[in-house]
């Protein structure tokens, strides 16, 4: 099979694709809402705080870590459940696996935070 040609118009699809992908997340999933409102809040205080430019790239890097961990996670899951509805302990582990990333990410982005937040607080 040959490979696909360079278009401009194929990335552009491919960005549609990709932002018709993260509607249907915000639109669908309740941890995502949960994680547009941390990421709202994390903005704002970071506008008040005046952090520096830094500090304001190490919160975009962790933020947008906990958002790329989300997704994953519910692509496995989605992913998981399109294979079989039913109990089965190897999805099991896939999926718990999937939501550590989450968790992991998470607390990643809450200890950066504090250790930029708290000082200036």
């Amino acid at each position: 099979m040959e490979p696909e040609k360079f278009s401009i118009r194929g990335r552009i699809r491919s960005f549609r694709y990709a932002i018709a992908g993260l509607r249907r997340f915000v639109n669908r999933e309740h941890n995502a809402r949960i994680h547009l409102v941390a990421t709202i809040l994390v903005v704002i205080i970071a506008r008040v705080l005046e952090v520096s430019a830094t500090e304001a790239a190490i919160l975009a890097v962790v933020t947008g870590m906990v958002w790329v961990a989300e997704l994953l996670n519910t692509a496995v899951e989605r992913l998981a459940d399109h294979i079989t509805r039913d109990r089965h302990p190897e999805i099991e582990i896939i999926k718990d696996l999937a939501a550590a990333a989450v968790l992991v990410a998470a607390i990643v982005a809450v200890v950066a935070g504090s250790f930029i937040f708290i000082p200036k607080l």
